[in-house]
């Protein structure tokens, strides 16, 4: 759903994802602790403005990439609340009546002249910073995302922190969740892509993966060791959990193999594959927004989006 102009209401009863715009999130009902704070340390609009002006005053023009809410139905904190006392005043559905917990965020990022990429990164456009707004907390990463599927990646665990779970930053406590714990790492994350730093790793990277072909029986051992991996971390047998966070989840693997194997190993494939390609379709497997039945919903837990992204390239690493 492309959204053209400023809705006045919003209806998660019909479609528990939505895309949204800023401003729209500008206008939601704000959540703060009892002393009159934000509940998340930072509102999440804050955040993503917050972000954008420290791109633009490093000489980056910005522009806003996906963005959604997701009512996750959470028993005592869902991702959407619909307040009746402010829905009394504002009107019915109104926006301003909506409390937004869960909210996803893509910020692209151009900068001037980029390194020259591999031909396989042609596709890339830009860099872009992804923000996963949750009720665990905040996640942050920066990833090439891809220009013609809009596919976010992020390459390394070390271009991805957070205040909670994988990538938690070694900080206080307090200092994590008070509003101003990501900006150093973020600054310097827009410095490099503004000296073209950040982007010329990436290519390194792609031009890695790129470069390793990957035949059939190397294409049953990755997704053989994928399933390993969801297997330890789901497992209720306590040698052998690990309790993190897969690169893929089951589905998720089945449905990435089944698009490789059609793509590449199919009637009419080449029979073989680069890594990246792998890794690309793992990145389509995990797209913030996939049309099912012809509603656009999320493949996975917002709160699991980044960690994976990050995951995937580790692992094919």
């Amino acid at each position: 759903m492309e959204i053209t102009e400023t809705r006045k209401t919003f209806d998660f009863s019909k479609e528990k994802v939505q895309t949204i715009t800023l401003a729209e999130l500008e206008e939601t009902y704000k959540e703060n602790d009892v002393y009159g704070r934000p509940l998340g340390g930072i509102y999440h609009s804050d955040l993503i403005n917050g972000i954008s002006n420290m791109a633009r005053n490093a000489g980056l023009e910005v522009e806003m990439g996906d963005m959604f809410a997701v009512n996750n139905l959470d028993g005592k904190r869902p991702g959407v609340a619909l307040l009746p006392e402010v829905e009394e005043k504002e009107g019915e559905r109104s926006i301003r009546a909506h409390l937004l917990r869960r909210v996803f965020a893509v910020i692209r990022l151009a900068a001037g002249e980029s390194p020259t990429l591999p031909e396989a990164a042609h596709g890339i456009s830009c860099p872009a910073i992804a923000i996963s707004y949750s009720q665990h907390g905040i996640q942050i990463g920066i990833g090439p995302n891809i220009h013609i599927c809009r596919n976010q990646t992020i390459l390394c665990a070390k271009q991805m922190i957070a205040n909670f779970g994988y990538c938690r930053l070694e900080m206080d406590k307090k200092d994590l969740a008070g509003p101003d714990w990501w900006r150093p790492t973020v600054e310097g994350w827009i410095d490099d892509v503004a000296k073209g730093v950040m982007q010329q790793q990436w290519a390194d990277i792609i031009q890695s993966l790129d470069e390793q072909l990957v035949y059939e029986s190397d294409m049953q051992q990755i997704f053989g060791g994928l399933m390993q991996l969801r297997i330890q971390a789901d497992t209720s047998e306590k040698s052998l959990r690990t309790g993190e966070v897969p690169p893929l989840t089951q589905s998720q693997i089945n449905h990435c193999m089944e698009r490789v194997l059609i793509k590449h190993f199919g009637k009419g494939g080449a029979g073989m594959c680069t890594k990246w390609d792998i890794l690309n379709a793992m990145t389509d497997t995990l797209k913030p927004l996939n049309d099912s039945a012809g509603i656009r919903v999320p493949i996975c837990d917002t709160s699991r989006l980044l960690p994976q992204l990050a995951k995937c390239a580790e692992y094919l690493n």
